[in-house]
């Protein structure tokens, strides 16, 4: 079986596997969910839903065409933008449709700016899902490309 491995198989870490989630999960936005009726149009609410201003730390927003792309950045830099508490698998999914393939759910850790409890938790965020150094450099980003192909 090792004959058919690629040749850094056994250098490869094993990569963590999250946990499916427990609903509400806190997701944090920063661009065009930042606004409620955005969301509310999108995971069809009735009302529109109560934001909590955030932000995430360790991450950069790159521009992707019109689009703010999250992507890793320095250590202590900041994102601001707003959570809302993801109800249930389904509203979770109604986002991940209106994101695209372009973006991937990542977890990370929200720090609330609004005075109310709790005052940080873990949640999740929409990651750029291609090659951030492509994106930064302004050139044709093949992973994405391939991710958005369905792999083709």
């Amino acid at each position: 079986m090792l004959q058919s491995a690629p040749p850094d198989y056994l250098l490869q870490r094993p990569q963590p596997h999250d946990p499916p989630p427990q609903y509400p999960v806190y997701y944090f936005f920063y661009g065009a969910l930042t606004k409620p009726t955005q969301l509310q149009r999108i995971i069809d609410l009735t009302e529109e839903p109560k934001l909590r201003k955030a932000e995430v730390i360790g991450y950069d927003i790159a521009k992707w065409g019109d689009y703010p792309a999250l992507i890793s950045g320095e250590q202590g830099q900041v994102v601001s933008g707003y959570a809302y508490p993801v109800q249930s698998a389904e509203e979770a999914g109604k986002l991940a449709e209106y994101e695209t393939r372009a973006y991937k759910v990542a977890s990370c850790c929200i720090f609330f700016q609004d005075g109310e409890k709790p005052k940080e938790v873990g949640g999740k965020v929409f990651m750029y899902a291609g090659d951030a150094q492509a994106l930064l450099e302004g050139r044709l980003d093949r992973k994405l490309w391939e991710r958005q192909m369905g792999g083709r």
